[in-house]
């Protein structure tokens, strides 16, 4: 009855403990070991469940790229496992877009998701891998400290009133892909979520408390096969979490997605250093630069984000080649501009409340254009940010502006001169800000 959840060929390690009815009293645990049936000789299958929710009930929790960040997950690792492990003719991986936006397989309700864990978990083999992605929206629920990632059942009311309803339960998630349920043994979590490090807390806690969530073992044609031949070896558990248990994970407006979404793509498309023999996609590696790019990327911007991650094992779930980062299209990278200044050169002042002006059309702009080639937040601050400093005279009607960017507090040596009319200062505001959008797009 056991041999269907052993890794095949190889020594399988059972630990055997009594607990008594309400788990407050155990024995030692006692170790038997047991080999696994002949060895197979099926590459393994990936099982990906990709989650995105960016449209939720109502528009107080709806986010931008959420949906976005699993579909361009999904599509990275679709190509990217299948140059591993469909190399027999046959399909190997099975990647599931569970998504507000075009191109999904299924809308991410909550009881679709979990019926697609119980579909998934009638297929899948010990030597498999289960990989799940969530972006949204993370919340801890007070009372029993325990994070829920939301689903797109959720409100502003439900969030209030039924969580449970609408959100999936760290637990929940341990429930559905425990080994006497989900027989494959390589799993992959990542959570782009906020507070998603309470996640990978009980994620951990689950496993020590008994639960058994964790399973901890310890030529071109020649390399595949020996990468795939250590893929059937191995087993165990990869959590990556966004951000810490107390923190928000970001939805970056200057690359159009998330935070660790944008991190995890861009280390495959530009950091051959995570790959394994130059190609081979390694989680360990893959994830620990992710990492490291989230924080970078935090600190540009003053924010306080920091990804968690834990594991049990390492492995490679896949091929990068140019193939692979040709079909990964980063979004380009936005300029951030914080308030501008304007002053009235003769009265030192900004009489005419051109910055107002200025900083709503920035705003306008980032907000209701994803290809717009700036975003604005008058609280960024640092060396990579842009700022207009601007000084304005007044000859009857006529306003004169001298419009200078500024990067990081330095003046980069662009000079603009903008005329408008006192009778129309919208239009001079607008002008202003066309002739700074056109500098960025001839300077990308």
């Amino acid at each position: 009855e056991l041999q269907k959840f052993f890794v095949s060929n190889k020594e399988n390690v059972i630990n055997v403990k009594a607990l008594t009815a309400k788990n407050s009293i155990s024995s030692r645990s006692v170790s038997i070991n047991e080999k696994g049936n002949e060895k197979s000789t099926a590459l393994p299958n990936l099982y990906a469940v990709v989650v995105g929710v960016s449209d939720y009930k109502g528009e107080d929790l709806d986010l931008k790229f959420a949906a976005k960040d699993a579909e361009d997950m999904a599509n990275a690792i679709d190509i990217s496992a299948k140059k591993l492990l469909n190399t027999d003719g046959k399909e190997h991986v099975f990647v599931y877009k569970v998504h507000t936006g075009a191109g999904r397989d299924r809308f991410p309700e909550k009881n679709s998701i979990r019926q697609l864990f119980t579909e998934i978990s009638s297929k899948a083999q010990p030597n498999d891998i289960l990989m799940i992605f969530f972006a949204g929206h993370g919340l801890v629920e007070s009372e029993k400290n325990q994070f829920y990632f939301l689903t797109a059942d959720a409100s502003d009311a439900t969030v209030s009133g039924a969580l449970k309803n609408v959100g999936i339960s760290t637990e929940e998630i341990a429930e559905w892909i425990k080994p006497q349920v989900m027989k494959a043994q390589k799993r992959i979590l990542i959570f782009d979520a906020c507070n998603s490090g309470q996640a990978l807390k009980e994620m951990i806690s689950f496993n020590q408390d008994g639960k058994n969530l964790l399973v901890s073992r310890g030529d071109e044609k020649g390399k595949q096969a020996k990468a795939i031949e250590k893929l059937n070896e191995k087993s165990g558990m990869f959590i990556l979490s966004a951000s810490a248990g107390d923190q928000k994970a970001y939805e970056m407006g200057k690359y159009n997605q998330g935070v660790l979404t944008y991190s995890l793509l861009k280390a495959i498309k530009e950091q051959p250093d995570i790959l394994e023999d130059r190609q081979y996609l390694n989680i360990s590696r893959w994830f620990n630069a992710a990492e490291k790019t989230v924080n970078e990327l935090a600190r540009e911007t003053g924010a306080r984000q920091q990804p968690q991650l834990v594991s049990t094992s390492n492995f490679n779930i896949g091929v990068v080649d140019d193939d692979v980062r040709n079909k990964i299209v980063l979004p380009f990278e936005k300029a951030l501009f914080t308030r501008s200044e304007f002053r009235n050169t003769d009265l030192r002042v900004d009489n005419l409340k051109l910055r107002n002006l200025v900083d709503k059309e920035l705003n306008d702009l980032s907000d209701d254009n994803t290809n717009a080639p700036l975003l604005f937040n008058p609280e960024y601050e640092g060396a990579n940010v842009y700022s207009l400093s601007c000084d304005y005279t007044i000859t009857g009607n006529e306003v004169n502006v001298s419009v200078i960017l500024i990067k990081g507090g330095t003046d980069i040596k662009t000079k603009f001169e903008v005329k408008g009319k006192t009778d129309n200062l919208t239009r001079l505001s607008v002008d202003i800000v066309a002739v700074t959008k056109d500098w960025l797009n001839k300077n990308k």
